[in-house]
């Protein structure tokens, strides 16, 4: 199995949620089912200025439009 599938078969394992369901989710709806799904408070945070290789996320959450971009073009698709 190639490594990409690898790692998305690994995703929907940990999340219970597919890569196409991931994908037109937004980051809060996703939040709330691995908060029901973990019965754990599951926040999504920034903290900014990072020490180290950087923060992702800067200074604000990023869009699940901008999400999906970045990830469309990560696996080349």
């Amino acid at each position: 199995m190639p490594l990409h599938e690898e790692v998305m078969a690994g995703i929907a394992r940990k999340t219970g949620l597919s890569p196409e369901q991931i994908r037109k989710s937004s980051p809060e709806e996703i939040r709330a089912h691995l908060t029901k799904k973990t019965k754990k408070d599951f926040k999504i945070t920034s903290a900014f200025p990072f020490i180290g290789r950087g923060n992702v996320l800067r200074d604000k959450l990023r869009s699940s439009k901008d999400i999906n971009r970045e990830t469309d073009k990560i696996l080349g698709l």
